[in-house]
């Protein structure tokens, strides 16, 4: 089977990984690289709540994590959802963007459950389930599920249900608990 990605080393002993691939990855993928990288993926759970709205027309949502991370459009019924830290308080980066994502209509009863409480960026919800992911330290340049591009200089690949996809590594940190390694 021919590879859908590549993985590039660098710095000092070429320690640092970077993940590239053009097209959208899935589990085979996932488990693959993870095979190529000599690891276990470690499994983990997301411990932040989530503020999610339903969208109600067509919008384009950016996700930025220091710099803009990806591009997604929402449909009418999808969800924006705004990660929260572990204080309940909204995860910004450095330059107070706050951590924002667009999560299909259909995918969105699949991964979130409601909570009491919410904000102005909707309402509280938090995950329903584990997640596995693999740690690139050279970060990533991917094709995400939704067909852009998702980029981050350091990060974790995440396999999630159906979905392959890419995770600032300081995103991850703030929203989520590692379970195993």
């Amino acid at each position: 089977m021919i590879d859908r990605f590549t993985i590039e080393t660098s710095g000092i002993g070429l320690h640092k990984r970077r993940l590239i691939a053009s097209a959208v990855l899935g589990k085979s993928d996932f488990d693959r690289i993870a095979s190529k990288l000599g690891s276990s993926p470690i499994r983990a759970r997301k411990t932040g709540l989530v503020a999610a709205r339903k969208v109600q027309r067509r919008e384009t949502v950016d996700t930025y994590w220091n710099g803009k991370e990806t591009s997604n459009v929402a449909a009418p019924g999808d969800f924006v959802v705004t990660s929260l830290a572990n204080d309940g308080k909204i995860l910004r980066d450095r330059n107070g963007m706050a951590n924002v994502y667009v999560i299909k209509a259909d995918g969105f009863a699949k991964l979130y459950a409601p909570v009491p409480g919410g904000n102005e960026f909707g309402a509280f919800h938090k995950a329903k389930r584990e997640v596995t992911a693999v740690y690139f330290s050279g970060g990533f340049d991917i094709m995400a599920p939704w067909g852009e591009r998702e980029r981050a200089p350091e990060g974790y690949l995440v396999f999630n249900g159906d979905e392959v996809y890419g995770n600032n590594a300081e995103t991850f940190a703030a929203s989520y608990e590692i379970l195993t390694t």
